[in-house]
């Protein structure tokens, strides 16, 4: 009986003393949060243009007027970059045709030789902004071509004979079959007008002269100097810088094979921009080597952009 006793009291102090069997009211209070898996942000939605609306990828230069014999083309010249812009296109005009956008373009639109304008298509610049996309410019590309007229030959009248006139350079011819004094006039031959040279500065070998040129900060440029007598071309021996600011320039003079080639780096003040001046040494058709004076206004715009 005793045994009995001690066995059920040990029992009983076993099993007061397991942990596994004593209840914790706080163990429910204690028991850990979840925590929330980690998620990466959301990306910014694109923004896909409208309907119409394209990347640029060819930037317009310059308008480009060559001509071959008879034949002058209207073209427009572009390099293979990119500005971050969008376009559309507005309208396609025919030779002759008016437009809606007629003096919207930054460029205009340039007329062939009988006064008509000529064809080509107009393009709406854009640009995208925290708004959307944004109309910034207009654009015309010019794409034509024209025959020169040729004159007809007319059979010039035959000047009638006037008798010579006194003049201060006359003086008495005594013929020695005679005693009969007769009058001739002798007049000094009148020197013939020297032709007009034109000069110009050209972003290519044959496009348009320019007056106004804009160029990116940093953005290396070339500017070819040329000359026109009588409406065409003749050739450029050598050409100088001589006045504007020349930025970070290559060289300031050299042969007409070769073009200025310069950049920069500063920005013009508000308003203003750098003025070139190019003295050009040419071969005139009628008097051999003259000098001409080109000016060219360079306009610095931001952001800088390296090569």
């Amino acid at each position: 009986m005793k045994r009995r006793c001690v066995a059920a009291v040990l029992g009983f102090l076993i099993v007061l003393s397991s942990p596994a069997l004593a209840w914790d009211p706080a163990r429910e209070e204690r028991r850990p949060e979840p925590v929330a898996p980690q998620r990466e942000p959301d990306p910014a939605p694109f923004i896909a243009p409208p309907p119409g609306l394209y990347y640029v990828t060819d930037t317009y230069v310059a308008d480009v007027v060559t001509s071959s014999g008879p034949l002058t083309t209207y073209s427009t010249a572009t390099v293979h970059e990119s500005t971050g812009s969008y376009a559309r296109v507005l309208d396609t005009v025919g030779t002759g045709r008016s437009s809606a956008f007629d003096g919207s373009a930054f460029n205009g639109r340039r007329a062939l030789g009988d006064g008509r304008p000529v064809a080509g298509t107009y393009y709406q610049n854009y640009v995208l902004t925290d708004g959307g996309f944004v109309p910034v410019s207009i654009v015309f590309f010019q794409d034509d071509a024209e025959l020169a007229r040729l004159a007809v030959n007319k059979p010039t009248p035959a000047a009638t004979p006037q008798p010579p006139l006194l003049s201060p350079t006359t003086r008495p011819l005594a013929l020695p079959c005679c005693a009969v004094q007769q009058s001739v006039a002798i007049t000094a031959p009148t020197p013939a007008p020297l032709k007009t040279i034109r000069p110009g500065i050209s972003l290519l070998p044959a496009s348009a002269p320019l007056s106004t040129l804009e160029v990116l900060r940093g953005r290396a440029v070339s500017l070819w100097p040329r000359a026109f007598a009588d409406d065409r071309e003749i050739p450029v021996r050598w050409w100088t810088v001589v006045g504007g600011d020349a930025g970070e320039a290559f060289a300031t003079a050299g042969p007409g094979a070769v073009p200025f080639r310069s950049s920069w780096a500063r920005l013009a003040p508000p308003g203003a921009a750098y003025e070139l001046v190019f003295r050009i040494e040419v071969d005139a058709p009628d008097t051999g080597p003259r000098t001409v004076d080109a000016v060219i206004a360079v306009i610095v715009r931001s952001p800088a952009l390296e090569d």
